[in-house]
């Protein structure tokens, strides 16, 4: 007996040493180190507890070491959280996952760049669940933003917490609205009553609260129902106009998917981005998601923008792998399975014929040589994840006591995925009827990202972006909209561009006309970043049209930048993908932009101004903000140079009468 109880103290202990042991050997990795210390308390999955965090990274790639916790220079971050378990299924994992809010002493948000990641304060460590792989989430997210979507941006990290080395985790962004996340208006400070002109985020998923409401999934006699939620704005915040709003959003597109309204003025097209929610079911039918559509399923609109699907989120159910039973087959479409599909619109879309054939015309372009569902393309992205864990994923099984499968389970996926993309090839449909679909040449010919201030007038309020008709036929633009996040605009019905005309849409009309003196086509609704942003134009079934990514950096123009230039395409026929087709406008002024007889710039202005006209007899006059005339003369010449040096900086208004016509211009000089 004693015998048996001494064996019985000596496994204890051994165990109870067993997470020490582990920390004592992991030492150092090739990727980075996040080293959490609780002070004390115990994490939980009720409420958040105070702790520390440093996360230890060298930037330079080369290896990091536990002890670079005492080392300023390789801490990425060191400071205060808030820490949570997080998560469904998998919070019942032995490895947990947690929700991070990093945070400063006293206990405000601390937006903060993580692992090179844009700045932000909720961050999710997510224990890879269920995935002998350790990449179905990581390769999801990264393939969905290859096709062009925001998905969240995340790092593979090993985890100690309490002096316990926790294993491999994938540092991610928390789904949020956010500039750099999901980027979408917040609602203002003080809601105006009935006011819904601000962002939204919904989910399918199975949280309940008084934002929810149900919906069904196309076999309703022998399946749950959809249950739908409000995450932004968030629960204490939001309003029960606001609501009633999305829900009804909701019920009148589903609606009109049900009965088939493919019209693009009324219709389904008229309120859903179409291009997101064809991508959103093609990466997750290409994967074969277990709970696409009826689980971790976003949604978002943006202030008079149109409805969007995504962003992705929860893929490790995914590729053949299942918890459950067999339902992640690659033979099956997971929106019409009779198990675990999702809501009855889903399946009502595929059946639309236009729609069904823009999913496949899409699904063929995707998997092309070199795009990014491309059989080969997205075999070397897994070898390219697995090469990045490939030391931590036998520390992170020996500490849980797994078998390492990671290997035969990686090359049975890429088997899976070969049988997917054959699948789908013969079963998705014919794209012949809308391959050869025309295509309005408008190009995006100006963008004025970053306007010089004018007086007490803000940049924002100066933005304008031009499009141009590059083309003999006049184009219809009734539908066609700018798709992606952070800008929205959609032409309105019966709106059309002449052959080799330009439209020009701005920030504030007002502003526009005031400043340009001349009438914008309409008003897009945001701004544009002064950085760097996608404007990507796109018609009603989500065909692309043109698509822009300005830069404030080189080899971009940098006069284009907060300088009182802007981006001019120098050839309406080169590639405007490229900077180097790009210049700067030398003059912001309605000398570049109007046709008028007479023009007063530069607007704003430093030691000159030129007046220009068209009359042999013009008079001209400087009048300061307090109405006192402080320049004035005469002129036959049709082009007047008037040196302002002396003037000090401020308000003017420039009083030009040329014949019998007479114009009185704002201008300032900085």
């Amino acid at each position: 007996m004693k015998l048996f109880s001494r064996h019985i103290i000596l496994s204890v202990l051994a165990l109870l040493a067993f997470p020490a042991a582990y920390t004592q050997d992991f030492t150092s990795s090739n990727l980075p180190i996040v080293v959490i210390e609780t002070l004390g308390d115990e994490i939980n999955n009720i409420a958040p507890i105070n702790a520390k965090m440093k996360i230890v990274f060298h930037k330079d790639g080369s290896r990091n070491h536990l002890s670079d916790t005492a080392d300023i220079r390789f801490l990425d971050y060191n400071g205060d959280i808030e820490i949570k378990i997080r998560g469904n299924t998998s919070q019942y994992q032995d490895k947990k996952p947690y929700a991070v809010h990093t945070i400063h002493a006293f206990d405000e948000n601390n937006n903060v760049s993580l692992l090179g990641l844009p700045a932000e304060n909720d961050w999710v460590l997510n224990n890879i669940a269920f995935d002998a792989s350790f990449v179905r989430d990581f390769i999801s997210y990264g393939l969905s933003e290859k096709m062009g979507n925001y998905a969240p941006r995340c790092r593979f990290c090993e985890v100690v917490v309490n002096d316990t080395y926790n294993g491999l985790y994938i540092f991610t962004e928390k789904m949020k609205a956010n500039k750099n996340r999901i980027d979408i208006e917040k609602p203002p400070r003080q809601h105006a009553q009935e006011d819904n002109s601000h962002g939204y985020i919904f989910k399918a998923d199975r949280d309940i609260n008084q934002t929810s409401w149900f919906d069904y999934p196309y076999h309703a006699y022998n399946c749950d129902s959809i249950m739908y939620s409000i995450t932004y704005p968030k629960i204490e915040q939001i309003e029960p106009y606001e609501i009633e709003y999305i829900h009804n959003y909701y019920n009148e597109f589903t609606e009109k998917i049900h009965n088939q309204n493919e019209a693009i003025d009324v219709g389904f097209p008229s309120m859903i981005d179409i291009q997101s929610f064809i991508d959103f079911m093609l990466i997750g039918e290409f994967s074969s998601n277990v709970d696409i559509y009826q689980l971790s399923t976003f949604f978002h609109k943006d202030t008079k923008g149109k409805l969007r699907a995504g962003p992705v989120w929860d893929f490790n159910l995914t590729f053949g792998n299942d918890i459950q039973s067999n339902r992640s087959r690659y033979n099956v479409w997971q929106f019409y399975n009779y198990t675990n599909e999702g809501a009855k619109f889903w399946k009502d879309l595929f059946d639309n014929p236009t729609f069904r054939c823009h999913l496949s015309k899409r699904w063929h372009e995707l998997t092309s040589e070199g795009q990014p569902l491309n059989y080969e393309s997205v075999c070397s992205y897994i070898d390219e994840s697995q090469s990045i864990i490939a030391e931590a994923v036998p520390r992170d099984c020996d500490r849980w006591q797994k078998v390492n499968h990671q290997a035969s389970n990686i090359d049975s996926m890429k088997n899976w995925i070969q049988k997917r993309i054959e699948w789908l090839n013969n079963n998705i449909g014919s794209c012949e009827q809308c391959e050869d679909e025309h295509v309005p040449k408008l190009v995006i010919s100006r963008i004025n990202y970053n306007p010089m201030p004018q007086g007490f007038v803000s940049s924002d309020m100066l933005e304008f972006i031009e499009i141009t008709n590059n083309s003999d036929e006049q184009v219809n633009l009734t539908g066609i909209y700018f798709g992606g996040m952070g800008l929205s605009y959609i032409f309105p019905i019966n709106s059309y561009l002449q052959p080799h005309k330009r439209a020009i849409i701005c920030s504030d009309s007002l502003q526009f006309v005031t400043h340009y003196a001349k009438t914008p086509f309409g008003q897009y609704t945001r701004h544009l970043s002064d950085f760097s942003q996608r404007l990507v134009l796109y018609d009603v079934w989500g065909n692309l049209i043109d698509e822009v990514t300005y830069s404030s950096n080189p080899p971009w123009p940098e006069a284009a930048n907060g300088r009182g230039g802007f981006l001019e395409l120098i050839d309406i026929g080169s590639d405007n993908s490229l900077a180097e087709n790009w210049r700067a406008a030398e003059i912001l002024s309605s000398k570049v932009l109007l046709q008028n007889n007479t023009m007063v710039y530069p607007n704003p202005f430093s030691d000159y101004i030129q007046i220009e006209t068209n009359s042999t007899n013009t008079k001209y006059s400087l009048i300061n903000a307090i109405g006192h005339e402080v320049i004035s003369g005469e002129s036959t010449n049709s082009t007047i140079t008037i040196n302002t040096s002396a003037l000090p900086a401020g308000i003017y208004v420039a009083k030009v009468t040329s014949g019998e016509k007479t114009i009185c211009q704002k201008i300032v000089k900085y």
